[in-house]
């Protein structure tokens, strides 16, 4: 059945180049690449440019149902696709626009005594809505991206050290009222994130991609807890002064499955005026 398949894909193919005319014959000069994907019961040949136009897109397609085969072709010069995930899969069109998950963990850069994050409970959530990638070559190795995200960070301290505010309202790092068994004490900003990547892929399941991300911090609050005799506390303050404004590094590795990213926070989390000092870098992963 498979060798029948590749039959009839080189059929299509050798007319596909004849330099003849005719109701079945399709003359494309200079392709930029050109596949052929076989399966058990389909054969599908897809050319990518041509003469002229690198943003053409012709596909054929023979597909066996009930021993008899149905062929389908299309063209398409300009495609726009949806996909879920690092890339489109078999699509090869020069634009499309995907959806990402993301779960890391975050270390603390630079903090001083007495903060002691712990890098365990500290972790990032992150949901990329809409990424729109472009691909700059026909072979498609080269894309810049740009999206929109919702970004959660949390920052935790599980030590004798909790986050709290003084009489002018500044976040202070202070103890734990005498006799309290501390549970955590974080802070957690949530941010609308604006990522912008250029990556190089080195096939079409594997890539690297690095860029910056633009953070509109919209929301912050710290939230401590810890038991006592008397039972369980939770003290929360939603008025932290975050830093309004932050800007990310972000390194993506980019493979079928699973994608990796690390990403490196060198501005304050908090207004230095408002706060305590300290950075953060996050790694995880994305699908």
């Amino acid at each position: 059945m498979k060798k029948l398949m590749i039959c009839m894909a080189l059929g299509v193919s050798l007319a596909s180049h004849a330099q003849v005319t005719g109701n079945d014959t399709v003359v494309i000069n200079k392709p930029k690449s050109v596949t052929v994907i076989t399966g058990d019961s389909i054969q599908k040949i897809e050319v990518i440019g041509c003469e002229g136009n690198d943003n053409y897109h012709y596909e054929n397609s023979i597909q066996l149902v009930d021993s008899n085969y149905v062929s389908q072709t299309r063209i398409n010069p300009v495609r726009w696709t949806w996909g879920v995930g690092n890339f489109s899969g078999n699509d090869r069109g020069r634009n499309d626009i995907v959806m990402k998950f993301g779960v890391g963990g975050n270390a603390v850069l630079n903090a001083k005594e007495p903060l002691d994050f712990s890098t365990n409970s500290s972790f990032e959530l992150m949901w990329t809505i809409a990424q729109y990638n472009h691909y700059l070559d026909a072979g498609r190795h080269h894309r810049l991206s740009t999206g929109f995200a919702l970004d959660w960070r949390n920052y935790r301290m599980t030590g004798s050290t909790r986050f709290d505010k003084d009489a002018e309202g500044h976040i202070i790092a202070t103890d734990y009222p005498e006799g309290a068994r501390p549970k955590f004490s974080r802070i957690k900003v949530f941010s609308l994130a604006f990522p912008i990547e250029y990556c190089f892929q080195f096939d079409r399941h594997f890539g690297i991609g690095i860029g910056p991300v633009l953070n509109w911090n919209v929301y912050g609050s710290i939230k401590t807890k810890y038991k006592t005799d008397e039972g369980t506390t939770k003290d929360i303050d939603k008025s932290i002064h975050q830093s309004p404004f932050t800007i990310d590094w972000m390194l993506h590795f980019y493979n079928p499955s699973i994608t990796f990213y690390v990403k490196y926070s060198p501005m304050n989390v908090l207004q230095s005026d408002w706060g305590p000092k300290f950075q953060s870098i996050s790694f995880g992963i994305e699908i």
